[in-house]
């Protein structure tokens, strides 16, 4: 996500030191000259104060800058436990599904789900606007992509696709952006059962994921991978 660094005086000395307003900094993928405050203003979170600055847009650059934890990318990737059911059905929840009926509740978005409903179905009756369906990881994961499917019974599939993610339990969201900033459109699927592979600009450190379809053939039914490494 695009972020600013500003300076402030920090309320330990009294001197004006550098910090960038971010919950996480370490989400930051490029960054940009802020301003200059006389105050410390009010913020829900900490910050952390340098005596040095970075304008970058390189997002290995600000990582390293950062001394952030942990590695950002995977040595190996691969999926993370939809098909195989290492991630379990609590963790995969939606803003709704059909007539909250169990066989298109979100656990039926595991990829080649057979039987009635072969895919998780939203409830175009109550939720038409912005409808999402999402996986909430035990811990920290690293996330480089998705593999999507349509309805394998049907022909309904999502065609485009948004993603945000939380590092914090949903207490804030990012999107998936691109170097503008601007949300990222990613293309869904035109058919019931091919897979279609869509890696990430860059690779994301987070506990939830969260795809919202943007667009759909005749009803927002999907079927999904999450590939990165735990």
């Amino acid at each position: 996500m695009p972020c600013t660094i500003t300076q402030e005086p920090d309320p330990q000395t009294g001197r004006y030191r550098w910090l960038i307003q971010a919950v996480d900094p370490c989400e930051c993928t490029q960054i940009g000259m802020g301003g200059f405050s006389t105050f410390v203003p009010y913020r829900p979170y900490e910050v952390t104060y340098n005596d040095t600055f970075l304008i970058s847009s390189d997002p290995e650059e600000i990582q390293q800058w950062l001394n952030c934890p942990g590695d950002s990318s995977c040595s190996v990737e691969g999926p993370l436990g939809m098909k195989d059911g290492r991630i379990p059905d609590q963790s995969i929840t939606a803003s709704s599904f059909w007539r909250n009926g169990a066989m298109w509740s979100p656990v039926r978005a595991r990829p080649n789900t057979q039987g009635r409903a072969e895919a998780w179905c939203h409830d175009e009756l109550t939720d038409n606007i912005s409808p999402w369906i999402q996986v909430v990881f035990n811990g920290t994961v690293t996330i480089t992509g998705l593999i999507t499917q349509g309805r394998g019974d049907g022909d309904q599939w999502v065609t485009e696709y948004g993603v945000t993610y939380s590092r914090n339990g949903g207490q804030s969201w990012n999107n998936v952006t691109n170097v503008d900033g601007k949300p990222i459109r990613f293309p869904g699927n035109n058919d019931r059962n091919t897979q279609v592979s869509t890696r990430f600009p860059f690779a994301l450190r987070t506990r939830i994921l969260r795809i919202y379809p943007t667009a759909w053939y005749d009803h927002c039914s999907m079927r999904f991978e999450v590939i990165g490494c735990y």
